[in-house]
């Protein structure tokens, strides 16, 4: 079946064909860079006449699951198969051809320190540590094919940049013809924000310096007590955010459930109740009184939010060490670029933080200072 494909497949199967052994793909949103290396690990899987093995690796399985495994399985359906008859549920790896294409986070210490492969493709690079990518490269004896987001300099500018043999594809939206008009209106609707432009627009090393939040990666503690957090948007996406507190240890998780445009109410109701919310609280956002009311009488335990300051809401966070469940990409996007807009005054930018403001709404409903005082909810 003919795969339809972008320039970004072919500049990557120009440069694998010449015999790159390190392929780097930087980019941004919707460049169609992970998928353009997935199709072509399909091809180099379906043509090889030897078995080979290849890798797909990023920072957990989860985040691949939500990610390049659901690419994976567009591919393959695009290209005749029937992923499940192909596919391996248990161990998470495909077989194509005489080939297998694997998948496995980097937290999998004995997959990253087993065995060798023929093939790599690094996922988000800038999201492991370069121990762990050295110890990958070195088992690997062929092609390595790594792609990033660049919001931030990381190993790659430190210790491949000028100082190792590699080929460099950088690509933007606009080298991906298969976009609709209207994902590409919503990507240029945010040239006026510099940060978010910058990087995932132009696909530019990003300097975004001064970002409000540090945080990292890590599984939701599902054995806490859990809230939500819901942002309503109109022209702007509704954000839903999965909230537990860890007190003792000053740990909040946050997990992204929905990031989604043009919901009417009755929809955003279905797809709450279908992420299994039960009768768990959902702490909304004051200024969808009537939504509330309206989602409300679906069954919903929804309560309006009593907003404080957002600066209170930030300074409260600072306290705790934040932890971003893997496939929040979205959350990822906005963390990387909720910047200051005046750092002296203490005043943060406040645009494309919907899921930011979803995750304080319900982590400050936690704050002693929100249980008391005018901060009181009534449910």
């Amino acid at each position: 079946m003919t795969m339809l494909t972008t320039t970004v497949y072919e500049r990557n199967l120009h440069e694998y064909v010449g015999g790159s052994s390190l392929i780097v793909n930087q980019g941004g949103t919707r460049s169609s860079k992970t998928y353009s290396v997935l199709q072509l690990l399909v091809r180099i899987a379906e043509k090889s006449k030897d078995p080979l093995i290849i890798s797909v690796v990023s920072k957990a399985l989860p985040h691949l699951k939500l990610g390049a495994m659901r690419d994976m399985d567009s591919i393959l359906i695009s290209r005749g198969y029937i992923p499940d008859l192909i596919k391996n549920h248990t161990d998470n790896y495909y077989r194509v051809g005489k080939s297998i294409i694997e998948f496995f986070g980097t937290d999998n210490i004995g997959k990253v320190h087993g065995p060798s492969r023929d093939i790599l493709f690094v996922n988000e690079g800038n999201y492991i540590k370069y121990d762990i990518y050295d110890h990958l490269a070195v088992r690997t004896t062929k092609t390595i094919f790594l792609d990033f987001n660049p919001n931030r300099s990381f190993w790659y500018h430190d210790e491949i940049q000028g100082k190792q043999p590699h080929s460099f594809i950088k690509s933007t939206y606009l080298d991906n013809n298969h976009l609709s008009k209207e994902q590409i209106e919503r990507i240029e609707a945010k040239k006026h924000h510099p940060y978010w432009w910058q990087v995932y627009g132009l696909g530019e090393l990003g300097k975004l310096e001064g970002t409000i939040f540090d945080w990292q990666w890590g599984t939701f503690d599902d054995s806490l007590p859990y809230i939500y957090g819901l942002d309503f948007g109109v022209k702007d996406p509704d954000a839903m955010v999965k909230v537990a507190i860890d007190q003792p240890n000053k740990k909040i998780y946050w997990k992204q459930e929905i990031y989604q445009n043009s919901l009417s109410t009755p929809q955003l109701g279905t797809i709450i109740k279908a992420r299994n919310v039960g009768n768990h609280l959902i702490v909304a956002d004051n200024a969808g009184l009537r939504t509330i009311m309206d989602l409300r009488n679906t069954g919903l335990n929804i309560v309006a939010v009593k907003k404080p300051r957002i600066l209170e809401r930030i300074k409260f966070l600072w306290d705790y060490q934040l932890i971003i469940d893997p496939g929040s990409n979205d959350l990822e996007q906005e963390l990387n670029t909720y910047v200051w807009l005046d750092k002296k005054g203490e005043i943060p930018i406040d645009e494309y933080n919907h899921l930011c403001d979803a995750g304080g709404y319900a982590s400050y409903y936690f704050s002693p200072a929100y249980k008391k005082g005018n901060y009181v909810i009534k449910t």
